[in-house]
């Protein structure tokens, strides 16, 4: 016949055992959920994946990639020349800064890149950006160029009937400018209604 204080010592130990294991367990759900937090963390901390490889086509059939823009900041706006309202005032915006910037806009790139490329040839994109600017690049593209650049850089756009309209669709989009660094890589986005010097600053410190 076992003792009873052996039988409790047997039991003591069963549940130490136990309690050890269930803190074990319990640590490593624990660590583990905060790994993950720790790895969502850093990973939101990352440059944003905005930006990529493109050919378009600007003044005179002239074709741009890229690299093209590689060793200067790049200003980059996308729209169409039918837009009214957001398309102009953004360029406007863009114009500003070159003005503001005199003699060193000559160390930034400024491209307005058409999402309607069955309305808008390199010609036509060309003459509406130089409207605001003659420092501005004005590139399109076939609709595949064009879709996988505005895929590149995020940018929402749909083409919206017009019933009864002349025009007889537009193009809704987003409506960011964004800044690329020298090596073209992400930087930063601004609204299209943003204030000039906003811009003149961030440029700064990127030349």
């Amino acid at each position: 016949m076992k003792s009873p204080f052996l039988i409790g010592i047997k039991r003591g130990i069963v549940l130490s055992l136990l309690l050890v294991i269930f803190w074990l367990v319990l640590d490593f759900f624990y660590f583990s959920k905060l790994n993950n937090q720790n790895k969502v963390n850093l990973e939101s901390q990352q440059p944003a994946a905005i930006g990529g490889k493109f050919i378009l086509a600007g003044e005179g059939g002239k074709l741009y990639s890229n690299d093209s823009f590689q060793g200067k900041p790049l200003l980059i706006f996308f729209g169409f020349a039918s837009c009214p309202d957001i398309c102009p005032y953004g360029l406007t915006m863009i114009s500003s800064v070159l003005d503001e910037m005199g003699e060193e806009s000559q160390k930034v790139n400024a491209v307005f890149v058409s999402l309607d490329p069955e309305r808008d040839d390199y010609k036509k994109v060309t003459e509406f950006a130089n409207i605001f600017h003659e420092e501005i690049i004005g590139l399109s593209g076939s609709q595949e160029q064009v879709d996988k650049i505005a895929l590149a850089w995020r940018v929402y756009k749909k083409k919206v009937l017009l019933e009864g309209s002349d025009l007889g669709y537009t193009i809704d989009h987003s409506s960011f400018i964004y800044l690329m660094d020298k090596n073209g890589k992400y930087y930063t986005h601004f609204p299209h209604n943003v204030d000039a010097e906003e811009i003149l600053i961030e440029l700064d410190k990127l030349i």
